[in-house]
């Protein structure tokens, strides 16, 4: 079975897309990337950006988008993800209660279900608060079981996993079936519990890119929410683990 391929989710190094995107992509493919997720365009039109991230030696695979932006102007979306030429848009949720997240789950089956027709496939990135127990159940449970897997994916984000208490790869197994996009990201040894490079906390990496193989996932996605050290400089030390790993 071949390697599962790795990307960068470009919100690891939002500090420098602020203020340089054109450097800050030329460092993320010298870093050892050569796929990203995107999140924003850093105020590039689509064709730009695209034409930008060419010219940088990066393809993106992914981006994440407001649920309501797909909402509002779905047609702009689809059409900007077709320049883009990516198969996947991802968002995140909350609601108050059980009965706001099932219209999470209704919504996001709606819109799954448009998204499909125009060659699109809508996924989910958990946080923890999906793993916080509403009447006994968790809500991400609830999102999942109420809207078809056709339409509703899952990028299964580990650290947030494991920061709610969960086991990362028993959550990979659950869903494995409808989970081609796994977050990878790595959590410090002691507490209070952040973020750190990928190989470097106390994540079991060996173990969920076994799980992630199993299931037939088809990105791993490194994600550094904050740093510690120089945000290009710790993209590079997980770019240089994964690139380590037979995943």
């Amino acid at each position: 079975m071949p390697a599962i391929p790795f990307a960068l989710q470009l919100y690891s190094v939002r500090d420098h897309m602020n203020t340089d995107p054109v450097a800050t992509l030329k460092a993320v493919k010298a870093a050892g990337y050569d796929h990203v997720e995107v999140v924003g365009r850093a105020g590039y039109p689509p064709r730009a950006f695209r034409q930008l991230l060419n010219d940088c030696g990066l393809t993106p695979v992914s981006a994440h988008v407001g649920l309501k932006d797909i909402e509002k102007d779905l047609r702009a979306i689809c059409d900007s993800a077709h320049t883009l030429e990516i198969p996947y848009l991802v968002f995140s949720g909350d609601a108050p209660d059980r009965q706001g997240w099932l219209e999470l789950a209704w919504q996001a089956d709606e819109i799954g279900s448009l998204l499909r027709k125009e060659g699109l496939q809508l996924c989910y990135h958990n946080h923890a608060h999906e793993f916080a127990r509403i009447d006994g159940e968790y809500p991400y449970d609830l999102l999942m079981a109420n809207a078809s897997p056709e339409n509703l994916q899952a990028e299964i984000d580990v650290f947030w996993v494991r920061f709610a208490g969960l086991d990362p790869v028993e959550q990979i197994h659950k869903y494995g079936h409808r989970c081609p996009l796994l977050h990878i990201k790595d959590m410090t040894p002691e507490p209070p519990y952040t973020f750190t490079e990928v190989g470097r906390g106390i994540i079991d990496m060996p173990a969920v890119f076994r799980a992630g193989k199993e299931i037939g996932a088809q990105w791993y996605i490194v994600e550094q929410d904050e740093s510690m050290r120089d945000s290009l400089e710790s993209v590079r030390i997980s770019a240089d683990y994964m690139r380590q790993q037979t995943i």
